[in-house]
């Protein structure tokens, strides 16, 4: 499996794998999410308290949130050249026995990716309306 291919998988993860049915990662897995992680911290400034917070259901209205969620996506290779989220990609790589409920958790959301929003806030609705459709199946990391 390619870094790239590995990366938009453990994005996927992030937007759609059940906290009570977390994977068991390998060390190599836990190392890229890692990376993936703390390229978009550095990048973003975001508080680690934040990112947690989303799991509860709670979404900070902050840019540097908005945008760690963006970066994730980004580092995935999982947005267009023209900026949108490229979810035919997304749901294609979802493990087949998730991709029903990831589906029925991310498509619902897409009418909140518009293109009169920046890129930050388009990523951060569709993520705070995926956790409202499933929050048993939200998870970010």
């Amino acid at each position: 499996m390619s870094v790239a291919t590995l990366a938009v998988f453990l994005v996927l993860i992030a937007f759609g794998h059940g906290a009570k049915e977390k994977p068991e990662l390998s060390d190599e897995i836990k190392e890229i999410i890692q990376h993936i992680h703390n390229e978009c911290v550095g990048k973003t400034g975001v508080a680690e308290e934040d990112i947690t917070n989303c799991e509860i259901g709670i979404f900070k209205e902050d840019t540097k949130l908005k945008c760690y969620m963006y970066c994730l996506l980004e580092e995935a290779s999982l947005i267009e050249d023209d900026g949108n989220i490229d979810y035919g990609l997304m749901i294609s790589l979802i493990p087949e026995h998730y991709t029903d409920r990831v589906s029925n958790m991310i498509l619902p959301c897409k009418h909140m990716d518009t293109p009169d929003k920046d890129k930050c806030q388009r990523v951060f609705d569709v993520h705070k309306c995926s956790y409202q459709k499933d929050p048993d199946l939200y998870f970010l990391f």
